[in-house]
């Protein structure tokens, strides 16, 4: 016999389960989002860390008039190698052993070989991945703001770039600070010249190059600049050089994707932050650097830059 009366344990029993519907929904939402917020996130830093070591090998083309006809030089170039608790000695090994597999004629170091302190051991074990390869190919460098000096001082860090000028030395790397080298060449002299950090107010152009000519009559000779920061190429701009070599931008490290800006870029020009530009008549060519800083990069990998230098 059917009840004519509804049960009053039976709907209150139905009333709170659907009250218990309505609540936890809402929160299984919330909590949803929560999870999915989390992995985003812990899946966004994975990526950046592995951007950080996804080297790219990139090759340009830099034409030089100055450059005897049919002379071709090609030019492993890298910077900012930033030993560190997030670069290892075993990152810089495989950035510099991927880059001579491109068989290149010289390689430039344009600086920023640390990122802070560089102990006895580090050092040693610096020197000796280095010196694999120097051993194989004539290596000539600068420096650059971290690698000790007026910058770092103020920042706590090393107030002279002695330690590092010590282990380059014992890799067998020719350092150029503020000095030139002339490397004889088939038909011709190519000048290689090297300036101080221009935030370490190190840079001394007037030690190493001579003032630009006015007249009509081109430079005979090649000259490559390697100069750390590409800001200082105000500085540099009434001195002769053919193609000046710069990092410490890191390609900016940070880029915004899709919209090519770079708003971390440590340089005063924004529009000079990677690659090859023409400025003035000269080339600059800018890497965006092996190491980092922080362990991270986003839409700017680190580089390996083969540069073939060919006459008009």
């Amino acid at each position: 016999m059917e009840r004519e009366s509804p049960d009053f344990k039976e709907e209150q029993a139905r009333k709170s389960k659907r009250k218990s519907k309505q609540i936890s929904s809402p929160r299984r939402a919330w909590l949803r989002k929560v999870v999915a917020g989390t992995l985003g996130l812990i899946g966004g830093a994975a990526y950046l860390r592995f951007e950080s070591n996804w080297l790219e090998t990139t090759q340009k083309t830099v034409v030089l008039p100055t450059l005897p006809k049919k002379q071709k030089i090609r030019i492993l170039h890298l910077s900012d190698l930033h030993l560190s608790t997030v670069v290892s000695i075993k990152d810089i090994d495989l950035a510099l052993q991927e880059g001579l597999k491109e068989k290149p004629d010289l390689m430039m170091l344009t600086g920023d070989f640390i990122t802070d302190e560089l102990t006895a051991e580090s050092s040693q074990n610096f020197a000796d991945c280095l010196r694999k390869y120097t051993q194989q190919i004539p290596t000539f460098a600068c420096l650059g703001n971290h690698d000790g000096g007026a910058w770092m001082k103020k920042r706590g860090g090393y107030e002279s770039p002695d330690r590092v000028k010590r282990m380059l030395e014992s890799a067998n790397v020719n350092l150029l600070n503020n000095s030139s080298r002339r490397l004889a060449l088939p038909g011709q002299t190519l000048v290689l010249s090297g300036v101080g950090d221009y935030w370490s107010e190190a840079c001394q152009p007037k030690s190493c190059l001579r003032p630009r000519s006015t007249g009509s009559k081109p430079a005979k000779e090649t000259t490559i600049l390697l100069c750390h920061n590409p800001d200082a190429k105000e500085l540099l701009k009434d001195y002769q050089w053919d193609l000046m070599l710069c990092g410490h931008t890191h390609g900016g490290q940070f880029k915004v994707p899709f919209l090519d800006y770079a708003p971390f870029a440590p340089v005063m020009d924004r529009s000079m932050t990677e690659g090859l530009h023409e400025w003035q008549g000269r080339q600059i060519h800018i890497t965006r650097g092996v190491g980092n800083l922080y362990g991270i990069r986003l839409n700017c990998r680190p580089e390996i830059s083969l540069l073939e230098l060919v006459s008009t």
